[in-house]
């Protein structure tokens, strides 16, 4: 059975255990911001999509973060100077095991062995990232008054290797005399990797720039 997730008064998570953090706005600098925060700003509360960093001559440098409203999801961008303040608002954060995806993404509380579903667009990894996503991987959903603002996935994850085809001349990282070459994982997600990585290989991929890391210690 599929759960009301945006149109319920009270979340079904507030009667299961969870990690529960004073719900207060914190001072913090600009450059601490990033996809998936939570800010109050000009008496709504965002919650942020992207943030990009700008130099220029002299007048320093500055930052603009895309946001999406949370109660009426208009969406805005902001610029604010290198060294500013935001007021960003800490979350209840609740633990959860994928399941699987259609449409939707279906998370399972690994505590009460209960389904949850909640939209594509709370999932902080974009499309990217989809292909990395395992059954049981655990998840971080956070929640704002009991409604829940991001999913987001873990920031390293271990894979296998199902298939290396040998690396091109063109994958030669030329700095380092490094050949790379793609190679797929058991989820199907694709990723670059240095030429002595086999099939079979246990690899850990940087799962916020989808980057190869280093082979996984046995």
């Amino acid at each position: 059975m599929r759960l009301p997730i945006l149109r319920i008064p009270t979340s079904p998570f507030l009667s299961s255990p969870i990690q529960r953090i004073p719900r207060r706005f914190i001072q913090a600098q600009v450059n601490t911001v990033k996809r998936g925060t939570v800010l109050e700003h000009k008496d709504k509360k965002w919650l942020v999509s992207g943030v990009t960093h700008h130099t220029k001559g002299r007048g320093g440098a500055h930052y603009k973060i895309e946001m999406r409203e949370m109660v009426g999801g208009g969406k805005m961008m902001e610029r604010f100077n290198s060294g500013s303040f935001v007021e960003v608002l800490e979350l209840d954060v609740k633990e959860l095991e994928f399941l699987y995806m259609d449409h939707e993404l279906h998370l399972i509380d690994p505590e009460t062995y209960e389904e949850h579903v909640f939209p594509m667009n709370l999932f902080n990894g974009g499309d990217k990232a989809l292909p990395f996503l395992r059954e049981s991987m655990k998840l971080k959903v956070e929640f704002h008054e009991s409604q829940p603002v991001v999913v987001k996935m873990p920031e390293r994850g271990t894979f296998k290797v199902v298939n290396a085809p040998p690396a091109a001349s063109s994958g030669t990282n030329e700095s380092k005399g490094t050949m790379f070459k793609e190679a797929e994982l058991d989820t199907g997600a694709t990723v670059q990797v240095p030429e002595f990585v086999n099939i079979g290989d246990d690899i850990v991929v940087d799962l916020v720039e989808h980057k190869y890391v280093s082979r996984a210690r046995s």
